[in-house]
């Protein structure tokens, strides 16, 4: 006879284990699932920050949380797009905006047309055809729902860290979740599988389903056995990263800023009442000391109070759900924050955790299927990280002459190669970014494809040169309809009553 899972235990620390915790209890509770959740004392600092996708919004859905009570209680400011800048010595920068993905069909994508104009001499670049880039770019941010030809984009948010999870505490308090908080001593297992977590008192913790959100060092599935590791320190070869925080900005912009400087890269993030600084880099290229003493003039704002430096292993366990213990955010694999993916590696393991809770407490054939696809859309994701190195035109400069010119992941090299030919974008299962993403990241990277859809030929050229002009007009009467960043929060917690 089956048996259901009955308990979870979550061991953890920080917005993994509360997003864990909370997900579950919010998903299964109500189907007599108790969880429990073992918290590990935290690793944040007040200078710590999660910038996030437009998805992050679905988590916080998942969570309870709505987006009024996310900007009251975090500090959290809105941004509909990043600023990529000194990337390329010969080239500006360039805004990649949070636009709506297109559904996919039979229509010719807008990039199309875009690349047979520009050939014909239209000099207006492919981000001022992007909702989303061009109301970053003026300080807005959009409302919900699509507006004038179809055109919609979403924000994402930059949220307080510390004030973050102190407000899934609160969340997973109240839902019933049971929070312990005590040292680990040891784990008792049998083959792969966990019998039972020992606390440092000798009370024992026993679960049917273990969900391991310690970070890094898995601190309940354990270390990786040899070769169930997969390091990408080739592709992403940053092993440092630093968190640090600004003043307020004088007026809020609705974008993140992203700068590469000769050893990494730094973002400025803003929130309601501070600006988070966060840079990852290379400890090859530049020593900590030397990172953190430039830091002010790297970053072009005053820094408060310490800067903190972390070590970085970009990286995945080859079978984050193993046995009956399932590795989720860090524990599982580790990126970057760029691209603004903090939370997501979480989002990812806790979504899918959700969609493939085991039915049988004993068998747990879901952990193949969870595997394969948690895989799936971390590499996809490390691909569209590892672009942006790959695709540097900061020549001259060893550690970026020395990422562009290096393989990179084979899955990524065919994407450049099919992009650069025809404007095609070879999307995958499993993908975070859609086509709108790549294409706008891959221009703006210097990527201008030499030819197009031959379907574009078709259109009459009248009539090609009023969609050209019509977009354009679109974009730009939906722009000035947007409140600024700083109104459209003040307008959401006015909201809140």
């Amino acid at each position: 006879m089956t048996r259901r899972i009955e308990r979870v235990l979550v061991v953890g620390r920080d917005a993994a284990a509360w997003i864990a915790a909370l997900a579950v209890q919010r998903s299964l509770g109500p189907a007599g699932v108790r969880v429990q959740l073992l918290e590990l004392p935290s690793v944040l600092r007040s200078v710590d920050a999660y910038p996030t996708l437009p998805a992050f919004l679905a988590l916080n859905r998942l969570l309870g949380i709505g987006e009024a009570e996310l900007l009251s209680a975090c500090a959290a400011a809105p941004v509909i797009g990043q600023r990529f800048s000194n990337w390329a010595r010969a080239r500006g920068g360039f805004v990649l905006g949070y636009d709506t993905p297109v559904p996919t069909g039979a229509e010719v994508g807008f990039l199309q047309y875009w690349l047979k104009a520009r050939s014909e001499g239209l000099r207006v670049e492919l981000e001022d055809f992007s909702l989303a880039a061009a109301a970053a770019k003026q300080g807005r941010i959009p409302s919900a729902g699509a507006g004038e030809g179809g055109l919609s984009a979403a924000p994402g948010y930059n949220v307080d860290a510390l004030r973050y999870v102190e407000l899934l505490r609160r969340r997973a308090l109240a839902s019933g979740v049971d929070v312990r908080s005590e040292p680990v001593a040891q784990i008792r297992r049998d083959g792969e599988r966990i019998d039972a977590v020992t606390l440092r008192g000798g009370e024992q913790l026993q679960a049917d389903l273990y969900v391991d959100a310690s970070g890094v060092q898995g601190a309940l599935i354990g270390p990786p056995e040899e070769g169930e590791f997969s390091s990408w320190s080739q592709w992403l070869p940053c092993d440092r990263l630093l968190a640090a925080s600004g003043p307020r900005l004088p007026e809020l912009p609705a974008f993140s800023e992203i700068s590469a400087f000769k050893a990494g890269w730094i973002g400025l993030y803003p929130l309601q009442d501070r600006t988070a600084v966060i840079a990852c880099y290379a400890s090859g290229a530049m020593e900590d000391a030397e990172m953190v003493e430039r830091l002010p003039i790297l970053a072009g704002i005053a820094i408060d109070g310490d800067a903190f430096v972390t070590s970085l292993q970009p990286g995945m366990r080859d079978r984050p759900w193993r046995g009956n213990c399932v590795a989720i955010g860090d524990a599982a694999a580790s990126l970057e924050p760029l691209d603004a993916i903090s939370l997501h590696l979480i989002h990812i393991g806790v979504s899918h955790l959700v969609a493939l809770f085991p039915a049988n407490a004993e068998r747990m054939p879901e952990a193949l299927v969870y595997n394969r696809v948690v895989a799936s859309h971390v590499a996809n994701l490390r691909d569209f990280q590892a672009a942006h190195f790959k695709l540097n035109r900061r020549d001259g400069e060893p550690f970026w002459d020395h990422v562009r010119v290096a393989p990179g992941p084979g899955a990524l090299d065919e994407r450049i190669r099919l992009f650069a030919s025809r404007g095609l974008v070879a999307l995958r299962e499993d993908e975070t970014f859609q086509e709108q993403s790549w294409s706008g990241m891959l221009v703006g990277h210097g990527v201008v494809p030499a030819g197009w859809d031959p379907r574009v030929d078709l259109v009459p050229q009248e009539q090609h040169l009023q969609r050209i002009q019509q977009r354009l007009r679109d974009i730009a009467a939906q722009v000035r309809a947007m409140p600024s960043a700083a109104a459209y929060v003040a307008a959401t917690l006015s909201s809140r009553g």
